[in-house]
């Protein structure tokens, strides 16, 4: 039988080589305080070499070392982070019996300098600082965070996710989304497709509660490259897809409210030109009554005849300055040496001929109001800079005269020449051409508006009838023709036309040889004449009637605000409706 000192001999040459490798200090002392081993980190810690600890008695390492050791030996029981000083350095002391053959054969001591272990403690409470930090963090966001490790195993959930998915943590927590997604918790998972793409993944997914999610999921990768975690953003877009919705839904009221409106402000209008369909002039209109709250200076460009005169009439009726005056300035019949004097005025004996009294110019005589000047192309060169000086100083001085008159006056000008073109030429300035033009409203002709010519044909044929107390129409042949002309008048030949064959028509029909020749000429009677038997233009007028009714209800949102609008009776429209219905 061995005895007791060879057994804790073999043990510590067993385990030698091990406890070599161990970062703590090792120290095992024998009954007799003969120190039996030591361990590099021991050696190390108390700068002595290990053969000449191992030759050393407990007390040489420092008296307390060996009277802590001792109470181990007598009473057997093990002393736990005892706080040891020695050699002048601060350890942390584990001091444990080794019992063979129901003795104790000797006392292992293990220790380490305390300020590793407060390195420890300050690591661990760090960790568990940050690991709160990362509780608080995610249950702040108000969406949904999920963390799933490398295989798809839901690691960690905020609150939110489970508002989203309708379900608790502890239902989820550890389980594969594999399985969420089989017990129908989502419809699909974007984890699985990250794990399959090895890339951040975003998709649409609808959740056990029935709702809508915008999941995003972002690969963490490890130091191999290797995905390590998945960290999944969920955002509950239900409720945004109902406010989208609504929204459009609004947008589309607004719309509808906005045309009612732009109907309601043209109806209150006299004039014959705010008669329209197409979506062209409806916009022109809209721009105009919107800059008409405003005292910006506006340009209208467009051929003879299209309206200039009646838009920028418009912009006055709706501006604030709808109380004071509107003054027309046709600038093309003013002679270039009265223009200074008509546009400004003059003071008394300013030149010959001059009144005795002298003369507010017509800058002067739209305070208050709005000065139009129709044709500025052909505005005097020569004067054209004094036109600028009074449209950036809002003063004038008047011919003859030295005060500075100021004049509170809201510029509309209008032209059928392109004036960047004769800005080229030399033949306008180009500081006044930017000047007026900060609002700029181009109106097309006629002929580049089709859907129009009808609204008007059926405006002015009623006005007419009223004014001359009429009661003519306009058969389908010589309606054809009038639809087909190109008006290179514009509106105004087409009303012109219209008031000239209502006046002189023989009969209570207007037919196609009572329109001018340049109408009439268009059309050929004998293809004419044909096309009606077989129906065909008859079919084309029904379809032109029918779609103009139609636009009317839809624009007006009833058949009696369309028959007013039209000038019939509602029960007209309900007819025609119905008889046309086939078509």
């Amino acid at each position: 039988m061995r005895t007791p000192a060879n057994t804790l001999s073999e043990l510590l040459e067993a385990f030698g080589s091990v406890m070599d490798i161990v970062p703590d200090g090792i120290i095992v002392v024998l009954p007799s305080g003969a120190v039996a081993y030591a361990n590099e980190a021991a050696a190390r810690f108390l700068g002595r070499p290990i053969k000449e600890l191992e030759n050393s008695h407990a007390q040489d390492i420092q008296r307390s070392f060996w009277e802590d050791t001792s109470k181990v030996f007598q009473d057997g029981v093990p002393q736990l982070g005892v706080r040891d000083s020695i050699g002048g350095k601060l350890y942390i002391t584990n001091r444990i019996p080794l019992g063979l053959k129901n003795r104790i054969e000797g006392v292992v001591s293990f220790f380490q300098a305390v300020f590793v272990y407060d390195k420890y403690a300050i690591e661990l409470e760090s960790y568990r600082e940050m690991a709160q930090l990362l509780d608080s963090i995610m249950e702040s966001s108000y969406d949904g965070l999920w963390i799933t490790d490398k295989h798809g195993n839901v690691v960690k959930l905020n609150k939110a996710a489970e508002r989203i998915t309708g379900c608790q943590a502890e239902e989820i927590l550890g389980r594969n989304v594999s399985e969420l997604v089989a017990e129908g918790y989502v419809d699909e998972s974007v984890t699985m497709e990250v794990l399959k793409r090895k890339t951040t993944v975003t998709l649409v997914q609808t959740t056990k509660a029935d709702k809508r999610v915008l999941a995003t999921g972002n690969p963490i990768f490890n130091s191999k490259g290797e995905i390590d975690v998945i960290i999944i953003n969920d955002r509950d877009i239900t409720e945004l897809d109902r406010i989208r919705r609504e929204l459009e839904e609004s947008k589309a009221l607004v719309d509808q409210f906005r045309s009612e409106l732009l109907g309601f402000h043209l109806r209150d209008l006299e004039s014959n030109f705010f008669v329209c369909r197409s979506k062209e002039m409806e916009s022109i209109y809209e721009r105009a009554l919107r800059v008409a709250s405003f005292d910006s200076t506006v340009l209208i460009t467009g051929e003879s005849g299209v309206g200039k005169g009646y838009l920028a009439k418009l912009i006055h009726q709706k501006s604030e300055r709808s109380g004071g005056p509107f003054v027309r300035v046709d600038c093309a019949s003013i002679v270039d040496t009265l223009f200074e004097s008509e546009l400004f005025g003059y003071e008394k004996g300013a030149f010959t001929g001059a009144g005795a009294r002298g003369k507010p110019g017509l800058v002067e005589i739209a305070e208050g109001g709005t000065l139009f000047l129709d044709e500025i192309s052909e505005a005097p060169l020569s004067q054209q800079v004094k036109l600028l000086r009074f449209l950036d100083e809002k003063g004038i001085i008047r011919v003859g005269g030295s005060t500075v008159r100021t004049v509170d006056t809201r510029v509309i000008a209008a032209t059928n020449r392109d004036l960047a073109e004769q800005v080229k030429k030399n033949t306008f300035r180009e500081d006044l051409f930017y000047r007026l033009n900060v609002v700029s409203l181009a109106i097309p002709p006629l002929r580049g508006r089709a859907q129009d010519i009808l609204d008007l044909i059926t405006f002015f044929t009623r006005k007419f009838r009223s004014k001359h107390n009429l009661d003519r129409s306009i058969d389908s042949e010589a309606l054809e023709a009038l639809l087909h002309y190109e008006y290179p008048g514009n509106v105004r030949e087409l009303e012109n036309i219209v008031e000239s064959v209502m006046v002189l028509s023989r009969g209570d029909v207007v037919t196609l040889s009572e329109l001018p020749p340049p109408v009439r000429k268009l059309v050929d009677p004998a293809q004419l004449g044909r096309a009606m038997e077989q129906g065909s233009l008859k079919h084309a007028i029904d379809r032109l009637e029918l779609e103009h009714i139609a636009e009317a209800v839809r624009k007006y949102g009833s058949q009696q605000k369309a028959a007013r609008h039209l000038g019939i009776n509602q029960s007209t429209i309900s007819r025609k409706m119905k008889r046309y219905s086939g078509i």
